[in-house]
């Protein structure tokens, strides 16, 4: 493939940063959270993805805009099969996203930018073509521990199977790393980077800027918000509140999120089966802007990762939702999370389990006055503690400060 003399790219001025990502920029929150809190300063910051990816509808078919100072370009992909089988897998591959990838890698190496930011780890191979073409520095995304994914029928597990190995011989190229927990961070160090830092998923200051009380009435309402997978704990939750009810507990559970249609229709199968529909309610995905109003229409917000998956043992950004929004959390109890919820006294981390979920249920419904009372700390610790603004700056300064010095 034959690219574009320098004398011909697009902007012969060098970007601030760039950013790449397999997911649409709208759906790629911490890619999304990066680009805005340096493309509202100085600089210029550009981004390139793609316009979907995964079974989840994660899809934004507009192929270039502005948002919040980034100027964004996506690249369109094919049809993606559902179904969770290897001959669908092979099919995404190839039919949808091997030659996606390739207009990605035209677009991105393109940009000239003195950093780039690379969202999904898989792409690592993008940031650094990006660096021998145009001296940039690499900033790597580790959303989850190196090499964890198992989820069935998933690309990502492919890669992630092939990742420790690969990661060490890329940790030679010094790029930083950013991990969204300790534990996560001390696990890529071994792998050789010794830049990591670590930046949690926690939401920007502006997610919930004001607090609202708790909903009256009798009945404890649960949430779940966010998208919607095996793993998530959601049949769990079904099960555990659907008991609860049926031991005498006045509990309420709104499900809000994307999901594929096979998996929304198993769900939604689960609730029928237990005669669950008047209690149980699916309200299929909501825009970003109304995520925070979903926790506040509940009394307690949910992060039921199962363990199962080992690459569901970082800290959640649903349990900073929920404390952001003013609400407490019941999250399962992984390490992590489970460190941050009883360290900061914003929730309950409990097994993932019909009978130890539908017991603690049953029990907050039984204090509904003490769940209200929690949510103005919830709030408060979110505003102290979990803004995104203050997780991103030692990075922020870092990126433009390079930009400065190069120019």
């Amino acid at each position: 493939m034959t690219l574009p003399n320098r004398s011909n790219v697009m902007d012969q001025s060098k970007a601030t940063l760039l950013l790449c990502d397999l997911a649409p920029y709208m759906h790629s929150t911490r890619t999304k959270k990066v680009g805005a809190s340096v493309g509202l300063g100085p600089g210029l910051v550009r981004a390139v993805t793609l316009s979907r990816v995964g079974r989840l509808g994660m899809a934004h078919d507009s192929t270039s805009y502005v948002s919040s100072g980034v100027h964004v370009e996506q690249v369109p992909v094919g049809r993606i099969r559902g179904e969770r089988t290897l001959a669908a897998s092979i099919q995404n591959l190839i039919g949808a996203y091997l030659m996606a990838i390739v207009r990605l890698r035209r677009k991105v190496l393109r940009v000239p930018a003195h950093s780039i930011f690379v969202g999904h780890v898989s792409l690592f191979w993008l940031g650094l073509a990006h660096q021998r073409r145009w001296n940039s520095h690499v900033i790597i995304n580790g959303r989850e521990r190196p090499g964890g994914v198992r989820t069935k029928g998933s690309l990502a597990t492919w890669f992630s199977r092939i990742e420790p190995f690969v990661l060490r011989r890329v940790a030679r190229k010094r790029p930083t790393l950013l991990a969204v927990c300790e534990s996560h961070a001390e696990d890529f160090r071994a792998l050789g980077f010794d830049d990591v830092r670590v930046v949690r998923n926690v939401p920007s200051a502006s997610f919930a800027p004001e607090f609202v009380a708790p909903p009256d009435g009798e009945e404890l309402i649960v949430c779940c918000v966010g998208s919607l997978y095996p793993g998530r704990g959601v049949e769990t939750l079904i099960d555990a509140v659907v008991s609860a009810r049926q031991s005498g507990a006045a509990v309420r559970l709104d499900i809000t999120g994307p999901a594929s249609a096979e998996y929304a229709r198993s769900l939604q199968h689960r609730i029928d089966a237990a005669g669950a529909s008047a209690y149980v309610r699916m309200h299929g995905p909501c825009r970003p802007d109304e995520v925070a109003a979903r926790y506040q229409a509940a009394h307690v917000g949910t992060a039921l990762y199962e363990a199962s998956d080992s690459a569901n043992d970082s800290l959640s950004n649903k349990i900073f939702e929920g404390i952001v929004a003013g609400r407490p959390v019941i999250a399962g109890d992984l390490p992590e999370n489970k460190r941050i919820i009883t360290s900061h006294d914003v929730g309950w981390a409990v097994s993932v389990d019909t009978k130890a979920l539908s017991a603690l249920l049953g029990d907050l419904a039984l204090d509904l006055e003490g769940v209200r009372a929690r949510a103005l700390r919830c709030f408060e610790v979110g505003r102290q503690h979990f803004t995104w603004e203050a997780e991103i700056d030692d990075v922020r300064l870092h990126v433009e400060r390079r930009a400065e010095i190069l120019d």
